[in-house]
């Protein structure tokens, strides 16, 4: 990946930024505001939000193989935005890409180990952490 890109997508309470990361072949999808249906649909359709999470490569560069979450600006999350994560992170799996979530809160936190996603998707405190 050549060139440093950053796109955003928002509504007034809900944005998620993607960002190309610093060590090579990484991108980072940063997330902020409550991250839950009423906010992620409130101004994009689902087929849009999707779109979000795919990433092709321009021609002649590598494609990702590192997505990173961060959540830190994100207080709750709800099921229909676990399900995004863990759909992003099947396909990814499927592709080679591997996804790791950081700075989740105690809430989000909370509702990965109620749902067993913390056994599914790494965590980490800080971009930094799963970068290493």
């Amino acid at each position: 990946m050549s060139i440093t890109q950053t796109e955003l997508w928002k509504n007034a309470t809900f944005s998620i930024e993607r960002i190309e990361g610093r060590a090579p072949r990484t991108l980072i999808y940063r997330i902020t505001g409550q991250f839950n249906a009423r906010d992620m649909y409130g101004s994009m359709k689902q087929i849009a939000l999707g779109n979000i999470f795919e990433f092709k490569a321009p021609a002649g560069d590598e494609t990702p193989t590192l997505h990173i979450f961060d959540l830190a600006a994100v207080p709750q999350m709800d099921s229909s935005a676990l399900g995004t994560l863990v759909s992003h992170f099947i396909n990814c799996r499927n592709k080679g890409i591997r996804v790791v979530v950081t700075s989740p809160s105690p809430n989000v936190l909370q509702l990965f180990k109620f749902t067993k996603v913390d056994s599914l998707i790494p965590t980490a405190a800080t971009v930094e952490e799963a970068l290493s």
